[in-house]
């Protein structure tokens, strides 16, 4: 999915076993969204895998809990 910026809302959105695909518009929006992965993984226990695109600007996290 095409995103200017990954919300918290997006990654609440992530059911156990699926994987968000998000595609940004440059790197600092990729770091945000790094970021806003950790947050929630501290803040509301949920856990991530990263899975690997090959694409730098684009980040595809599967949700494990």
């Amino acid at each position: 999915m095409v995103k200017e910026n990954v919300s918290r809302d997006d990654i609440r959105a992530l059911r156990i076993g699926q994987t968000g695909v998000f595609t940004l518009p440059n790197p600092k929006a990729v770091e945000s969204a790094r970021v806003q992965f950790s947050t929630m993984k501290r803040l509301e226990g949920m856990d991530f895998e990263r899975v690997e695109t090959g694409e730098p600007l684009t980040l595809a996290y599967k949700r494990l809990k």
